[in-house]
């Protein structure tokens, strides 16, 4: 008997058990690979992702929950052509907020700002 609640009780929570990828899919998270650039000493803008949609080019940056797993990639981005860019693969979704973003000529653009599940460098 004390089998038989055992496994039930093991089957019961592990139904409550989910991998980071399953949650991801569930809450409409879109995964693509993006370039995480600074523009801003060539007059473009700073830390933000480039990210091809198809038919667009995405410009986004990540909300305050996903700055830290940016922040660690920051620290691996090499210089081309005197803009700093690391390519990663990253799972997000658009929070419907925006984030003013620093610009070249002491400007600010308006950004679509993600949340970011999972981030890797490529």
């Amino acid at each position: 008997m004390r089998k038989l609640l055992f496994f039930i009780l093991v089957v019961t929570g592990l139904q409550f058990c989910t991998d980071e990828e399953a949650v991801a899919k569930l809450e409409g998270y879109t995964e693509n690979e993006a370039i995480l650039q600074n523009q801003l000493p060539v007059d473009g803008c700073d830390w933000h992702f480039g990210v091809d949609l198809g038919d667009e080019w995405g410009q986004f940056v990540p909300n305050k929950a996903s700055q830290s797993k940016v922040d660690a990639l920051i620290k691996q981005a090499s210089m081309e052509f005197g803009i700093a860019q690391v390519r990663v693969k990253m799972r997000y979704r658009l929070t419907g907020n925006q984030k003013e973003v620093q610009c070249g000529w002491n400007t600010k653009t308006k950004m679509e700002e993600i949340d970011i599940a999972s981030i890797e460098k490529l």
